[in-house]
């Protein structure tokens, strides 16, 4: 039996097909056409909305738009594919009818447009939000990593500076010293040309580390990426990575992105207030109830998501299902009109004045008003203050953990330097330095890594029990520094949170970011710098919701709610 065969090639015939009959009736990229249609471009920011009416004509931003929805849609990103797609895909031929524009001009319009571009993703939102696609019965907000435009090697810590100077000091040091024995020496492995080459290199090496250590000092980041200077060294799934730490709230029913936030914050505490104001506005909802992990565990911000109208069911780590929250008092006198108001300035005058909100009748109990002492922290007169950092070297090598609180560093008991981890809750600052606990003699803890914390008003702490003892005794007849306290009035609420909710947020939350990540493959970025991610991050978003209206409701439904 013969194969199935095909048209000749080189078969000329006299009413070619259209164009239109290659692309289904039902092909998504019938619904991209549409919808970039309904867009008001002029409106949304798109540069050159208008065409002008001398020159060479240019290309309408909206066929550019509908370029890259298909190709963040079918996972072709780079401009150059995308260029290579007009001239080969058939749907994009008639997506574009035919236009083929060069990789410089389909990037230079996603750099030019990126304002503009995260815009669309909120066009495409209120549009299903017409649909009645999204429930806006309550959100999930997770965050995940997506890595940057920058190597690992071209990010910088103060502690890693710190190590790569002190190896290239001992490098410089070495080469000297061959260079000194060079003309004695009747076999050597370096010439003394190659000697001083090395000898300029590592100089030249040590100098551009010294810059990039006196730029994060001077500026009091904590970090210096170089590629891209916004993305950060955080840890990831796969270990650590310099990227973004990118927040989604998903909602409820349809699983699709309600709102999105791009950060460089390497956890995400404190994130819920700033995901869910965005998504709440959105919604238009006068009481928005989310859910969330225990990496959101952060007090001070659920007290301001409640004075927002927000509810943060985060899960616990004690497993319970009350949380504590306070605000500071303010005795007010509160109107019948206020407690039954949703607005954000009337909700957070109640919950300052001991009142609960009607909104929050049965979320928030146990009203209580109490004294608390706050601590004032203040920075002890100690001879630490007035020495240099050579003094405190060497006052560290007797013994101590010296902190600097000038540079904020610590020298250890063996003249390391321990630069700032992170700052804690209650006050207290960490130090720490991996590389030189490794390789350290002292062996100050069995732990793999010595971390020392310092509260703001303490200099010197001693390595061990005996060295305490011998700090208590110079110190024991000098006047100890008086601790200052001031005394403020709290109200304090019992946060009932929803199991119901909590239990279901990783059927919610692991959903989209597994799509956009796996299914996609768009876990890292193209575009570097906050505004440009940002842009980037609006079409996987709107890829991704996309998908989910079309799986919901479907092309031919869509279509026609867009005519």
């Amino acid at each position: 039996m013969a194969y199935k065969k095909g048209k000749d090639r080189r078969e000329r015939v006299i009413f070619p097909d259209c164009i239109d009959e290659y692309v289904e009736a039902d092909a998504p990229v019938r619904l991209f056409d549409a919808f970039v249609d309904s867009l008001n471009i002029e409106e949304l920011g798109f540069i050159r909305s208008t065409p002008k009416e001398t020159g060479t004509p240019g290309y309408d931003p909206r066929d550019l738009l509908k370029l890259y929805i298909y190709g963040y849609f079918y996972q072709v990103r780079s401009s150059r594919k995308l260029a290579r797609e007009c001239k080969c895909n058939v749907e994009v031929m008639w997506l574009l009818c035919k236009l083929t524009p060069d990789f410089r001009t389909i990037s230079d319009y996603r750099k030019d447009n990126k304002g503009a571009i995260e815009k669309v993703f909120k066009e495409f939102n209120r549009f299903c939000f017409r649909l009645r696609l999204f429930s806006k019965s309550y959100i999930s907000i997770d965050g995940s990593k997506f890595k940057a435009v920058n190597a690992k090697d071209n990010n910088f810590t103060l502690s890693k500076l710190d190590d790569r100077i002190k190896r290239l000091d001992q490098h410089i040091s070495l080469y000297l010293e061959e260079l000194d024995e060079c003309d004695n020496a009747e076999s050597r492995k370096l010439s003394k040309d190659e000697l001083l080459h090395k000898l300029d290199v590592y100089r030249e090496r040590k100098q551009r580390y010294e810059g990039y250590r006196d730029h994060l000092q001077e500026s009091g980041e904590s970090q210096l990426s170089l590629t891209d200077t916004d993305a950060k060294l955080m840890k990831a799934n796969e270990g650590f990575c310099v990227g973004y730490n990118v927040q989604t709230a998903v909602d409820a029913e349809s699983h699709m992105i309600a709102g999105y936030k791009v950060t460089n914050s390497p956890t995400d505490h404190g994130q819920i207030t700033s995901v869910a104001s965005e998504v709440k506005a959105d919604y238009e909802v006068p009481v928005l109830e989310t859910t969330a992990d225990k990496g959101y565990e952060s007090p001070k911000d659920h007290a301001e998501a409640l004075a927002k109208g927000i509810v943060p069911n985060v899960i616990q780590r004690d497993g319970s299902c009350t949380e504590q929250v306070q605000y500071e008092y303010k005795e007010t006198e509160i109107t019948d009109e206020q407690k039954a108001s949703t607005k954000p300035e009337d909700l957070s005058a109640c919950l300052g004045a001991g009142v609960i909100p009607d909104a929050y009748k049965d979320i928030l109990t146990d009203v209580e008003i109490a004294e608390v002492r706050e601590y004032i922290p203040t920075v002890a007169d100690s001879a630490i203050l007035s020495m240099t950092p050579e003094e405190m070297r060497s006052k560290a090598l007797e013994g101590y953990f010296v902190r600097d609180p000038e540079c904020n560093l610590v020298y250890c008991p063996q003249g390391e330097i321990l630069r700032q981890k992170s700052s804690k809750s209650n006050g207290m600052i960490r130090y720490y330095n991996k590389n030189a606990c490794k390789n350290c003699k002292c062996k100050c803890t069995t732990r793999k890594c010595m971390e020392i914390d310092f509260s703001k008003d303490c200099l010197i702490k001693g390595m061990n029990a005996k060295m305490k003892q011998k700090a208590k005794a110079e110190n024991k007849d000098k006047p100890k520094p008086q601790r200052t306290f001031k005394v403020k009035k709290v109200v304090r609420y019992i946060l009932h949170l929803d199991q119901k909710k909590m239990d279901n947020r990783k059927c919610l939350s692991e959903h989209p970011f597994g799509t956009i990540k796996r299914a996609l493959g768009q876990y890292y970025f193209l575009l570097k710098g906050f505004a440009k991610v940002k842009a980037e991050m609006s079409l996987f978003c709107l890829s991704y919701n996309l998908r989910r209206a079309i799986n919901l409701v479907g092309v031919p439904k869509l279509l026609a709610a867009l005519r």
